[in-house]
This record gives structure tokens, sequence and C-alpha cells, in this order.
């Protein structure tokens, strides 16, 4: 089964969103610091993709992008924030805007591991 590393710090969207991606057949790894997120990605665990909030308290969702990406090239990458980002981002990331809903975000992370996803 697919696992996905989930980078939240707010636990109710983190729950719901965990909750959604088990409801498509995914496992998850849920990371609420960007800390926790960074052992996560440095550690042997399957990780299959990244679902990332760039808003953490402790670092921005940015830092765990790069580490993502040096540690764990090829993975795909949500990139989940409230502010405007990147309206061009690199090649395996993928912006999801906040507010968002978390069957739409679901099945498409469902779909990038599936690697049926249209960006």
């Amino acid at each position: 089964m697919p696992v996905i590393l989930v980078a939240e710090d707010e636990f109710l969207i983190r729950a719901l969103l965990i909750d959604s991606l088990a409801g498509v057949g995914l496992d998850c790894l849920e990371a609420s610091t960007g800390k926790a997120a960074l052992d996560f990605i440095a550690s042997d665990k399957k990780i299959d993709a990244l679902v990332v909030d760039i808003g953490l308290p402790d670092m921005s969702g940015e830092r765990i992008i790069e580490a993502a990406l040096g540690q764990r090239p090829g993975m795909p990458i949500v990139r989940c924030s409230g502010m405007a980002g990147d309206t061009q981002p690199p090649t395996g990331i993928h912006v999801f805007p906040k507010p968002y809903s978390v069957i739409q975000l679901s099945n498409f992370v469902a779909s990038l591991v599936s690697g049926t996803a249209k960006s």
C-alpha cells in the first residue's frame, strides 16, 4: 500500500486529511512539525509522496521540500499553502491552495502515486 508523509501542524486538518487518504487506500505517516517531517525524510521508511503545509511552526515547508528533493528524488510533492505561491513550481511539485477539499486532495494524491495524475 502506498505511504504518504503528511506534514501539517493543525491537528484537525491533519486528522481529516489522513482519514480521507486512508479512504482512498493510502497509509500515512504524520508529522506535526518540520523537524518530524525531516526525520521521516532522512529515515529509511517507505514514503511514496509528500503532502506539506508551507506554514509549519518550526520551519518553512519549503525547507521540507528542499530536503525531500535532495534525499528522495522523484518523489511526488504536494505543496499546500494559504498564501500565493509559485505559478510554475519545479517538476514533481504540485500546488494545492488552501482552503482545499480533503477529498479532492486525497484523490489527487492517490492519482499521483498510481501514476495517473494530470497536473
